[in-house]
């Protein structure tokens, strides 16, 4: 009975032995897969709040210029020039909003502004803008709305 007893015991020594070795083996697998896994992700640089704030002013900056300019002059409309600056400045603006928002640093009214608190403070370029895409025929844009029984002009 001794012998069987001392069997056993080695029997489930050796079980036991093979089951940590088993344990670790698979850890360092799951180790070695996170490690690539994080290898593969894209790594992105997030910047200061600071940069996208500064980045968002510019573009900011660009449209106050455009509006003082407006109010100078009389044009009724814009040029396809300026239409551009204002399409490249919204979504500029649009984009550091967003990133603020994904980083957690949005702090909202009165420092952060969506585009359209942006834009309706500058009303010349609002109703000068709106006087110019209504002459431009409708554009067909995946990022525009996805409603098929609207007809949308170059405005997002």
């Amino acid at each position: 009975m001794t012998i069987f007893s001392v069997f056993v015991i080695f029997l489930l020594f050796f079980l036991m032995a093979g089951l940590l070795v088993f344990y670790f083996q698979t850890q360092q697998s799951l180790r070695d897969i996170t490690h690539r896994v994080g290898q593969l992700q894209p790594q992105m640089t997030a910047r200061s709040p600071n940069t996208i704030r500064t980045e968002r002013a510019a573009h900011q900056d660009r449209l106050v210029l455009l509006e003082a300019d407006l109010n100078q002059t009389s044009r009724e409309t814009l040029e396809e020039t300026e239409l551009t600056l204002v399409d490249q400045s919204r979504d500029a603006i649009k984009l550091c909003n967003d990133e603020l928002k994904h980083t957690g640093e949005w702090i909202g009214m009165p420092f952060d502004f969506e585009w359209a608190e942006i834009f309706s403070r500058m009303p010349t370029l609002k109703a000068r803008y709106a006087a110019s895409v209504e002459g431009l025929p409708a554009v067909d844009s995946p990022s525009l709305t996805r409603d098929p029984g609207s007809t949308v002009t170059r405005q997002k």
